[in-house]
């Protein structure tokens, strides 16, 4: 048997704008393992071609995990990126194709981790892949790998979603392909997302065991014979790697910030709070109680503002952090809607009939504060659950201590 080789296998921006949000029956979930079907739902949103100039036999795929504005950063293995002398493309799911505006080399030698970032920028709205804890992939639990293998025939890639299981995990190994796992791959999966059962990024898979080579029928290319035994960098890796850079430098590293979605589909035993959730593919403002069960409060569906940088995941990052650091402090009351910064805004507020404590959400100037207020909860219409209301003149006050308190 070969060894194991190198190959192609194959997000503080101001918060202005406004909000339009679909009022659902509110229900509780806990946060579990996903089906197949959701993970593969995500898998398709967030796995990307990485593609050169060389054409398919030097392409490979990435992972969207991160964004900011309209740049959005891809997590890719280095050796799909290592030549210099080409140039670099992204193709989404959407078959759009966009330059590579930079690219970051993860390793200063032929021994560190082979990982790589690579932005591209784009006004349509692509999810974010939510980034894992690999170290709760064990031997024996299952895995999903995606991404865009070269073409049996023909002059198209098309994703490929496997699945497999982690057959073992080593201590150190080369390039820092340390998860190994038995699933289907094939050369162009190289870089591609290794999701868990909770659809979360646990590794970048890159390489695979071969037995020999074989001449391919349709291009008499080589084609190595592999055996399903494959190699991925845990995440983990790269978020050492992220935890270690110096911030506010020039790089891609020094400025990223990725979701922590341990929080986002974990339970949380010891605490109930906000996160902002992308497991479904649309940005969701959910809040966690202590218990682990979970309820969407806001969804972001609007793109109002996303040509000025303010998309949907832009605002649920912002106003979840908001949401968050007033429940943390004691100072999530009430709500209600006031003027903050000249600005009709959603604010907090400690009492009934008192002013605007804390900035949640800014409102368009045409808009009207009282409807606006009356449908931000996704749960205000379920009447079932109908929280306590009190009005003052037109003003409308939400005790929202209830529904942190019994859910």
């Amino acid at each position: 048997m070969n060894v194991w080789s190198l190959r192609f296998d194959a997000l503080t921006i101001i918060l202005t704008g406004a909000l339009t949000v679909t009022a659902v029956v509110s229900q509780q979930y806990a946060a579990c393992a996903k089906t197949a079907e959701e993970i593969a739902q995500l898998a398709t949103l967030t796995t990307v071609e990485v593609n050169n100039t060389l054409g398919f036999f030097a392409s490979g795929s990435g992972v969207i995990i991160a964004k900011q504005g309209n740049i959005y950063t891809v997590l890719t293995a280095n050796h799909v990126v290592a030549s210099l002398a080409q140039k670099y493309s992204i193709r989404s799911h959407l078959e759009k194709d966009y330059a590579a505006i930079r690219i970051q080399r993860l390793p200063k030698n032929d021994r560190d981790i082979d990982l790589a970032l690579i932005q591209f920028q784009s006004r349509e709205q692509y999810p974010v892949a939510p980034i894992g804890q690999s170290e709760r992939a064990v031997v024996g639990s299952a895995i999903y790998v995606s991404g865009y293998p070269l073409p049996i025939s023909g002059f198209e890639r098309k994703l490929e979603f496997t699945t497999g299981i982690i057959s073992s995990r080593l201590g150190s190994a080369s390039s820092g392909y340390r998860l190994r796992y038995q699933a289907v791959t094939r050369r162009g999966m190289s870089g591609g997302p290794v999701f868990d059962a909770d659809g979360q990024v646990v590794g970048i898979h890159g390489q695979g065991d071969t037995v020999g080579t074989i001449r391919s029928q349709w291009n008499g290319q080589i084609e190595e014979i592999k055996t399903g035994l494959n190699a991925a960098i845990p995440i983990d890796a790269f978020r050492e790697l992220l935890s270690q850079n110096k911030r506010n430098g020039f790089d891609i590293l020094s400025n990223l910030s990725i979701s922590n979605a341990s929080g986002q589909n974990q339970p949380n035993r010891g605490y109930g709070g906000f996160v902002c959730d992308t497991s479904t593919g649309e940005p969701v403002t959910v809040y966690q109680n202590p218990q682990g069960f979970r309820e969407p409060w806001i969804r972001w569906n609007s793109n109002f503002f996303s040509s000025s940088g303010y998309d949907p995941l832009t605002r649920c990052q912002q106003v979840t952090q908001r949401l968050e650091n007033y429940n943390r402090n004691k100072q999530l009351n009430y709500v209600t809607v006031g003027i903050v910064n000249n600005q009709k805004a959603i604010c907090t507020t400690s009492r009934v009939n008192g002013p605007c404590e804390g900035l949640i959400y800014t409102l368009r100037r045409d808009q009207d504060p009282t409807p606006a207020l009356s449908s931000f909860f996704v749960w205000l219409r379920n009447q079932k659950a109908q929280p306590s209301l009190s009005e003052s003149g037109t003003v409308l006050y939400i005790d929202v201590r209830e529904r942190l308190e019994q859910f």
